[in-house]
């Protein structure tokens, strides 16, 4: 049996760069953040969520409300 190597999709910096284009596309589509909430499910969604948010605070000067969702039964 060989061991097969983990493949990595995005190095952080990549990362980094497509985070802000979604936050750029988040303002463009709703034409600002006056109503923009951000929801992220448990677990990873959350981080994620949190991380757009902090972009879009830089960016926008702007503090995007950030809610969790747990789909858990």
């Amino acid at each position: 049996m060989s061991i097969i190597e983990k493949a990595e999709i995005m190095d952080p910096e990549s990362m980094r760069r497509a985070l802000v284009r979604i936050a750029h596309e988040i303002v463009e589509r709703n034409k600002g953040l006056k109503n923009v909430v951000l929801v992220g499910i448990h677990r990873r969604g959350v981080p994620l969520a949190r991380r757009l948010a902090e972009i879009l605070r830089e960016s926008e000067h702007v503090d995007v409300p950030v809610g969790e969702l747990d789909i858990t039964l």
